[in-house]
């Protein structure tokens, strides 16, 4: 009980401090100001779900009676607007800077945006719902790491492409989707559903990661041709 409690508390920022580590052995010489930023503002991101999470609480649409309120909890409330919140960071705060240059840099700052939107969300469940079953909230980390993964390929190609706006789009609204389903899923709460979701989007999320490292290992290939 202890340690399940402990894990869930800690398991976000230990992602992150693990990330962090072997960009340090892998960069040695490299700034990590834009990664401690990306950390911070996915924090501080929480605070727009937060928000409409309140509002939709008291107007009882977090009661969830029929089809119809299920699926605009967990495409609109927990779906679109938990991912929107991060989008605007990775988006307007981390994607005009000069070191952010292809989607594996989108991958890597969406992810840590996630994790430190995760340390927080972590703490808050924990602290007002303290009966949710720790392993939802390991899950939930966990399964938000294919979201991220979704939003930063795509926001990351804007960066190598001219149609920024058209990816950007399709980041967050290929983010949005994929949570929205996953939220459907614990709600119906559909086993079979649940692992052919995990399996597929797992997938996905690996063929986005192995895309990115090709393009970037492209334009660097590119870039040192005379």
């Amino acid at each position: 009980m202890i340690f399940s409690l402990l894990l869930s508390l800690i398991l976000a920022p230990f992602l992150a401090f693990l990330l962090y580590s072997y960009l340090g052995y892998r960069f040695k010489h490299a700034s990590f100001k834009l990664f401690y930023q990306a950390f911070f503002w996915g924090i501080l991101s929480v605070i727009l779900p937060l928000l409409v999470y309140w509002l939709v609480d008291i107007y009882g649409y977090s009661k969830l009676t029929s089809l119809r309120r299920i699926v605009f909890y967990s495409f609109f409330v927990i779906g679109f607007i938990h991912e929107f919140s991060k989008f605007l960071v990775l988006r307007y705060f981390i994607l005009p800077a000069q070191s952010f240059k292809n989607p594996s840099d989108g991958i890597l700052f969406s992810v840590t945006v996630n994790l430190g939107s995760m340390s927080l969300i972590s703490i808050l469940f924990l602290t007002f719902l303290p009966d949710l079953p720790h392993y939802i909230l390991l899950s939930n980390t966990m399964v938000s790491l294919i979201f991220a993964v979704i939003m930063g390929f795509f926001v990351g190609m804007g960066k190598v492409r001219s149609n920024r706006f058209i990816d950007s789009l399709t980041g967050l609204f290929g983010a949005a989707f994929f949570h929205g389903i996953y939220q459907f899923i614990v709600e119906t709460n559909d086993l079979k559903l649940m692992i052919a979701y995990l399996v597929g989007s797992i997938f996905i999320a690996g063929l986005l990661i192995y895309k990115a490292i090709d393009i970037a290992d492209q334009l660097k290939l590119d870039k040192s041709r005379p």
